[in-house]
C-alpha cells in the first residue's frame, strides 16, 4: 500500500511537470519529450512512474505517442474533451431539448460578444459559412456542415475562451440537430436570411441586434424541434 501511494504521488508531480511545461508553451505542439530514459533521469524516477504519466498526458491529448519515434507534444484536448463531454451527455439522456436550451445561452450572447469583437477574418470566416450554405448543389451533409460551421465561426468571433469550448464541446449534438432539422424542412431561404441578419448586425457592431437575430433564427430551430418531437424521436447523423 505504501508503495502505491507513493508511486502514485511520484506519478503525479510527472504529470503536473510535464503539463506544466506544455501549458506554459516551453514545449510546442510538434516538439519531442525526452527519451523515457531521459526523463528518469530529470525527474528522479522510474520508468514504470513516467509510462504511467505519459499515458496520463496522452489521454487528456497532450501528447501523442508515436512507435519508434517518441512521444510528441499535441493539441488534441478540445477533441478529447469534446468526446468526453459528448458521452456523458448521451449516456445521461440529453435530448434536443435540452441542447436547444443551452445553445440559446451560449450562442446569443455568443453573437452579442462578437459584435464588439470580431475580426475582419472571423467576418470573412462567417460569409463565407453562409455562402457556401446557399450552394443549392452542395450535397444535405456538406450544407449540414456549412450550417454548423457558421455557428461556430460566430462563437468563436467572441473572443472568450470558455465559451467557444463549451460550444466546441457540444459540437456533435449540435450537429445532430441541424442535420434533423433540414430533414424537416429542407428550404434554405428562411435560414439564410436568419444567418445574414446575423452577420449583418455582427458587422454593424450591434451587440443587442446580433442577440436578437440569434434568438430569432434559434426560436425557428425550436419550432422545427417541436415537430421532429411529434414525429418521433430525432435521427443521429455520424460525427
Amino acid at each position: 500500500m505504501l508503495t502505491t501511494i507513493e508511486s502514485g504521488s511520484r506519478t503525479d508531480r510527472v504529470i503536473a511537470v510535464l503539463t506544466e511545461l506544455i501549458t506554459a508553451g516551453r514545449l510546442s505542439s510538434g516538439d519531442f519529450l525526452p527519451s523515457e530514459a531521459e526523463l528518469c533521469k530529470q525527474l528522479g524516477v522510474s520508468r514504470p512512474t513516467v509510462r504511467m504519466a505519459l499515458r496520463t498526458l496522452e489521454t487528456r491529448g497532450l501528447v501523442l505517442t508515436r512507435q519508434g519515434v517518441g512521444v510528441q507534444v499535441t493539441d488534441r484536448t478540445r477533441q478529447v474533451v469534446t468526446d468526453s463531454i459528448e458521452l456523458m451527455l448521451l449516456r445521461g439522456g440529453a435530448g434536443p431539448r435540452d441542447v436547444l436550451e443551452v445553445r440559446l445561452t451560449l450562442e446569443c450572447q455568443g453573437a452579442a460578444l462578437a459584435a464588439q469583437r470580431a475580426t475582419g477574418d472571423d467576418l470573412e470566416a462567417i460569409a463565407s459559412a453562409i455562402a457556401a450554405m446557399s450552394d443549392r448543389g452542395m450535397a444535405v451533409a456538406a450544407t449540414v456542415d456549412a450550417d454548423l460551421r457558421f455557428h461556430l465561426r460566430v462563437a468563436e468571433a467572441s473572443k472568450n475562451a470558455v465559451l467557444v469550448a463549451l460550444v466546441h464541446a457540444i459540437r456533435g449534438l449540435l450537429r445532430d440537430t441541424i442535420a434533423a432539422t433540414w430533414r424537416v424542412n429542407d428550404q434554405a431561404e428562411e435560414r439564410l436570411q436568419d444567418h445574414a441578419d446575423v452577420l449583418a448586425a455582427v458587422t454593424t457592431r450591434d451587440p443587442a441586434a446580433a442577440e436578437a437575430a440569434m434568438r430569432t433564427h434559434l426560436c425557428r430551430t425550436e419550432r422545427l424541434i417541436e415537430v421532429i418531437r411529434e414525429g418521433g424521436a430525432i435521427p443521429q447523423t455520424s460525427p
